[in-house]
């Protein structure tokens, strides 16, 4: 089993760096493992040439349990997650083009422009900026964790959760794609937002 999460992890940064949505080193991704023990990437390793060797196993406050690897340096951010969000078992933290670029201008992304986004991701969280690394930004992200699997972090990047690494991946992109369609938008005058009648049907198909 240890393996095969490995694999996803390997599998989920070589996707990330393939789609342009981490340059360099940047980015990192974790998984939670049976007994509250978290699967990460190391610092300084660029996601599209990840090895599962390298990948390290850290306890919930963070001690390196297996693994020669230093963590990665937004370890912290993760584990508030884990903490916080018993029921989710995965989280990437990426700088996609589109979505940070929100990100960047501190400006709420609006879901309601596209049905997909309403039932499949759900409302991006606007976290404000911390240092990254810290736990000044950790700290931010504590009213925003309820309710939100996906958060644009000011300055920084993004942020998505899920119930396996396949899950918080996918969200990744579908809040990058709809940044970007969004952000074409403006062009022929913005998105029209769906109606509020149309937006309980959605929800309605939601539950």
């Amino acid at each position: 089993m240890l393996a095969t999460f490995k694999e996803q992890i390997v599998e989920a940064g070589r996707r990330l760096y393939q789609r342009g949505m981490v340059n360099g080193n940047e980015g990192n991704i974790s998984i939670r493992l049976p007994g509250d023990r978290i699967l990460t990437t190391p610092t300084g390793v660029s996601k599209g040439f990840l090895q599962a060797d390298e990948l390290v196993i850290v306890d919930l406050d963070g001690n390196v349990l297996e693994g020669k690897q230093k963590p990665s340096s937004e370890l912290k951010m993760h584990l508030a997650a884990y903490r916080a969000r018993p029921d989710i078992q995965a989280a990437v933290h990426a700088h996609p083009r589109f979505a940070t670029t929100f990100a960047v201008a501190r400006k709420e992304l609006p879901i309601t422009a596209m049905p997909e986004m309403v039932v499949m991701v759900g409302e991006v969280a606007l976290v404000p900026y911390g240092t990254p690394s810290t736990t000044e930004l950790v700290d931010q992200f504590a009213p925003y964790w309820q309710g939100h699997d996906a958060f644009l972090l000011s300055n920084h990047g993004v942020l998505t959760l899920g119930q396996d690494i396949w899950a918080a991946l996918y969200r990744m992109e579908s809040v990058e794609h709809y940044a970007g369609i969004v952000l074409a938008s403006q062009a022929l005058g913005g998105p029209h937002y769906l109606e509020p009648e149309n937006l309980e049907k959605l929800y309605r198909l939601k539950q």
